[in-house]
């Protein structure tokens, strides 16, 4: 029989991790090691690790003697383990299940106390199975991974002739986006809050949302908001966003994906940028990452930049506001595992450079949605699990600019059968007249007071003819505050949006 556990490589990295985070730095690691076993038969779940686990060089894997982790009680974990399994466990595969849930449980509580840590987090563990039927999840359930496949139900609003209430069950549709289109004073920001908090609520809080506060920052600074939706706000200008673009990436073919995805977001953002231009930044990449392991920062890419051209160009330019004001999190500084266990308001409207940070940022967590691949389906309801709402505020900045619509409408076209949904809040319906690709991914249109110049939004979302979409355009400019047409029972209704 064996008699050592021993760890992966990504297990042996995130033992650290939950030592700190847990506050038993010093300590044995039997004990956060016991912890996390603990925590992985809690689930009742299988003892799965994320796929792709992208870690640094030469990891040493720890280990450690069986009978130190069982303290004598090892008649104790084989009876767990046997229990688990519905079956009697013992020798070697009792030691290596022993070790899978271990390793399981390392990778749960790293997610789970991105959030709530040390005693706070064991005391939270230490009650999930006394949660009465009707109260709120805990906050374990925050992380991806939950696989909640429940009706998402929201209400919208009232219809204005039949005072019937109008509601959408969100991750039962196909293609699970919404645009909201209204002009100042029309009402839109009160509704964007208020789908964005029906959603946490509905889903029990298991479904996250990000929205890039874009504007003025009501958004960020709305306290009774931020509360009742559990978020945390990100203000740019006063810290860094806890992102490291380069992170994650160990082997040569990582490390040049990576860096041709960068650059393709920094070419497609900023326009300005020529060809030469692209091929040094590609070429800073790599040559960073070959210096600095495990992944270097923007203040390395431009010092090697200028090592590569001393002369100031429009690349330098694009990336000075990222380095000299500090907008993501550099080399020593901590930066979020994982960005789909978070609910965050992204507060950008005082700083430079706000459609390259959004990029680099819904990148994050395009790839991480990628990496945990198709979620659940409910064979019933057919709900799909909806891991995360990302709300795209002042979207006309993207649509208007062909570079920018095609990477986010790729984005959006493969992030929903991954959990995601997308929300586009922007001005008006000619926003989308020159990106028709986004349209056949709307289903939710919302359009409040606006005044368009054009009708083909409204005549292909809303299923109209084109005279009735001209007078439907018409009426826009005379809505009241909160009111919209929405698509309800398979057609266009004037409705009064819920606050």
């Amino acid at each position: 029989m064996k008699d050592r556990i021993i760890l992966s490589e990504g297990a042996s990295l995130q033992l650290d991790n939950v030592k700190r985070k847990l506050r038993l730095s010093g300590q044995d690691d039997y004990i956060p090691l016991r912890i996390a076993f603990g925590r992985s038969l809690q689930t009742k779940a299988e003892a799965e690790l994320p796929e792709n686990q992208e870690l640094p060089r030469n990891v040493k894997r720890k280990s450690l003697q069986l009978t130190t982790f069982e303290q004598s009680q090892g008649l104790l974990f084989k009876s767990l383990v046997s229990q688990r399994y519905k079956r009697k466990i013992e020798g070697d595969e009792y030691v290596d299940l022993l070790t899978k849930h271990i390793e399981h449980g390392l990778w749960l509580i790293g997610v789970e106390t991105e959030k709530i840590s040390g005693y706070d987090y064991i005391s939270m563990i230490s009650n999930v199975g006394n949660i009465k039927k009707g109260e709120e999840k805990p906050s374990h359930a925050d992380t991806e991974n939950s696989k909640d496949t429940s009706v998402i139900e929201v209400r919208i609003g009232k219809d204005k002739s039949t005072q019937n209430d109008v509601r959408y069950k969100i991750n039962v549709a196909n293609n699970p986006h919404f645009a909201i289109i209204g002009g100042s004073g029309s009402g839109k920001t009160h509704f964007l809050k208020h789908l964005l908090s029906e959603t946490r609520t509905a889903s029990r809080f298991d479904t996250h949302f990000i929205i890039f506060d874009y504007k003025d920052g009501d958004i960020a600074n709305d306290a009774a908001f931020v509360e009742k939706t559990k978020a945390k706000v990100i203000n740019v200008k006063v810290e860094p966003i806890p992102l490291n673009v380069f992170e994650g990436v160990s082997t040569l073919k990582e490390q040049k994906e990576r860096a041709s995805r960068i650059v393709e977001i920094v070419k497609n953002v900023e326009a300005n940028i020529g060809k030469v231009q692209e091929e040094n930044l590609y070429k800073a990449i790599i040559n960073c990452y070959e210096r600095y392991s495990p992944y270097p920062d923007f203040n390395l890419i431009r010092e090697e930049l200028l090592q590569i051209s001393s002369k100031p160009d429009s690349l330098t330019s694009v990336l000075r506001p990222l380095i000299e004001l500090n907008y993501f999190a550099q080399k020593d500084q901590p930066i979020l595992k994982s960005w789909l266990g978070q609910t965050l308001v992204v507060d950008i409207h005082e700083i430079e450079n706000k459609e390259l940070v959004c990029f680099f940022v819904l990148n994050q967590i395009y790839q991480e949605l990628r990496k945990l691949g198709q979620a659940p389906v409910n064979p019933d309801s057919k709900a799909r699990q909806l891991r995360i709402v990302i709300v795209i505020d002042e979207a006309h900045y993207f649509l208007e600019n062909s570079k920018r619509a095609k990477i986010l409408e790729k984005m959006i076209r493969e992030v929903r059968s991954t959990g995601g949904a997308v929300v586009l809040a922007s001005q008006s319906p000619d926003d989308y007249d020159q990106s028709f690709n986004f349209l056949e991914l709307i289903e939710f249109p919302i359009v409040l007071k606006s005044t368009p110049n054009s009708h083909k939004f409204l005549e292909q979302k809303f299923s109209i003819s084109p005279n009735k979409a001209k007078d439907m355009l018409h009426e826009l400019g005379k809505l009241q505050r909160g009111e919209a047409y929405v698509m309800s029972n398979g057609e266009p209704r004037l409705i009064e949006l819920c606050k």
